[in-house]
């Protein structure tokens, strides 16, 4: 990481967020655009779980139609068409994340232990490089 990194926080169900840290599932997919110099997610496992569990790189983010995007990912997408359809329903566009290297962490975190007060967000947010920092941190014990 570098001091121009940019990193988001993605909150992602817990079957998706362990497809991505056993490296069967390549990218991520969000229905609202994100920066497209993003460098690193922060990987969020979703109620029951409510724990960040890992960390990627980021290869690029990708915008397209819906149908292009699950041309181009559906080898390594990690979910259904079913449920890809589902989730981009009513959908023009689709981003996709194209991720590698993702690591789970050897200590699941709850964010208010990286960040007091750490409001989890719907879709994702962006945070800076000393909440990764904390991440990898408190993270690797």
């Amino acid at each position: 990481m570098s001091a121009d990194s940019v990193i988001a926080f993605l909150p992602i169900k817990p079957v998706y967020a362990n497809r991505i840290l056993e490296g069967s599932k390549k990218y991520e997919f969000r229905r609202s655009r994100l920066r497209q110099d993003i460098t690193h997610v922060v990987i969020y496992s979703t109620s029951p779980v409510k724990k960040i569990v890992g960390i990627a790189e980021v290869v690029r983010v990708t915008a397209a139609s819906v149908s292009a995007t699950w041309r181009q990912t559906r080898q390594a997408a990690g979910i259904s068409r079913t449920a890809f359809k589902a989730y981009f329903s009513g959908s023009e566009s689709a981003v996709f994340i194209s991720l590698r290297r993702a690591v789970r962490l050897k200590k699941e975190l709850d964010p208010t232990e990286v960040r007091s007060g750490f409001k989890v967000p719907q879709s994702f947010s962006y945070v800076d490089e000393s909440f990764i920092k904390r991440v990898l941190f408190s993270g690797a014990r």
